[in-house]
């Protein structure tokens, strides 16, 4: 197996339990004083749609042929990862501080960290191949 396939299933494993994840370990379900929805449930749907184009680009990984489209898809992947991380700080959209989120944010940011880095390792064999 090349090193290109192998980054390639690693992305794809990395976003499928990203998109699986909150179903393994549940985000809360509080409301908040309002009767909205707390905010945990908004970052994790947001999650969710970051997960799902994750998991298509890294399935068009197996069929792209051009090294600037893998290039790119890899560079995506990257950022992905990154909004994964970045989506469940308070500073960005946040996560309530009860107990099943707290957990749920803790391997979220693994799985993007994962992703990321599977990302990353895309963009270097490439660019080291092309330059």
């Amino acid at each position: 197996m090349t090193k290109y396939k192998l980054f390639s299933w690693s992305a794809l494993l990395a976003a499928i339990v990203l998109l699986i994840l909150p179903r393994l370990i549940p985000i809360c379900n509080g409301l908040m004083k309002n009767g909205s929805p707390m905010s945990c449930h908004y970052t994790y749907q947001a999650e969710f749609i970051f997960a799902l184009l994750a998991v298509i680009l890294a399935s068009a990984l197996f069929v792209l042929r051009t090294e600037e489209a893998r290039l790119l898809t890899g560079f995506i992947l990257l950022l992905l990862g990154i909004i994964v991380i970045v989506l469940p700080q308070p500073w960005a959209s946040g996560i309530c501080q009860a107990g099943g989120c707290m957990k749920t944010a803790f391997f979220s940011n693994i799985g993007g960290g994962w992703l990321a880095l599977s990302g990353a390792g895309i963009v270097w064999l490439i660019g080291r191949k092309a330059g």
